[in-house]
C-alpha cells in the first residue's frame, strides 16, 4: 500500500485507523449535541495527528447528527421519493425548494431543518398532500386553471378535501401523532 503524504501538514504520513468518533454539534435552535460513531475509519496523519475522513465515515456520522436531532435520514427520504416515483429536481420543485436541495439532503451534503422535517412527515403519514401539491403547482403554472375552478383555487373538490381533512384528523388522533396523555 502506497504511503500518502499528509494533506494538511504537507509533511507527516497517513496511516489507516479505526475508532470510534466523538463529535458536537449544533442544531438549527443552538442546542448543542454530542454523538458517539462507533467504527469510523478515518486517515490519520502521524505528524501533526489531524485526520481525514472517507466518504462512508462522513455519511455515518451525518446519520449520527440526523438520528441525534430527530430528523429523517438520508435513506428515509430517498426512499420516499422513490415511492412517489419522482427524480430528486421533481422533489425539490414539488416541495418548492431550490433545484439541488433535495438532492443535497439525500446526499447528507446538508440536512433539513425542523419544520421541513415535519412538513416531510406530514407528506409521508398523508400522502393525499402530495396530490394537493401537484394541484396547487398545477394552478401556480396556470395549466388546468379552468378544471380547478372552485371557490378556493387550489382546491378542485371541495367536498373530498373536506373529507380528506376528516380523515386526517382521525389519523392525528388515533395514530402515530398520538399523546400519551390524552
Amino acid at each position: 500500500m502506497e504511503e500518502r503524504t499528509c494533506s494538511i501538514c504537507g509533511e507527516g504520513k497517513l496511516r489507516r485507523e479505526t475508532s470510534d468518533f466523538r463529535a458536537e454539534f449544533k442544531d438549527g435552535s443552538g442546542a448543542a449535541h454530542e454523538v458517539l460513531v462507533p467504527n469510523v475509519s478515518k486517515n490519520v496523519c502521524d505528524k501533526c495527528g489531524d485526520f481525514i475522513l472517507d466518504e462512508e465515515s462522513e455519511n455515518k456520522i451525518s446519520a449520527a447528527q440526523r438520528t441525534a436531532m430527530g430528523l429523517l435520514g438520508a435513506h428515509e427520504l430517498q426512499a420516499f421519493r422513490k415511492r412517489l416515483g419522482k427524480t430528486q429536481e421533481e422533489m425539490s420543485e414539488l416541495l418548492g425548494l431550490g433545484k439541488k436541495t433535495w438532492c443535497r439532503w439525500e446526499s447528507n451534503d446538508y440536512f433539513q431543518n425542523e419544520s421541513l422535517d415535519r412538513y416531510l412527515r406530514l407528506l409521508i403519514f398523508a400522502p393525499a398532500n402530495v396530490k394537493a401539491l401537484e394541484n396547487i403547482d398545477i394552478w401556480k403554472h396556470g395549466v388546468g386553471r379552468e378544471l380547478l375552478g372552485a371557490s378556493f383555487p387550489y382546491i378542485r373538490d371541495v367536498q373530498r378535501a373536506e373529507e380528506s381533512s376528516r380523515q386526517f384528523e382521525e389519523l392525528l388522533r388515533s395514530g402515530p401523532f398520538r399523546s400519551s396523555g390524552q
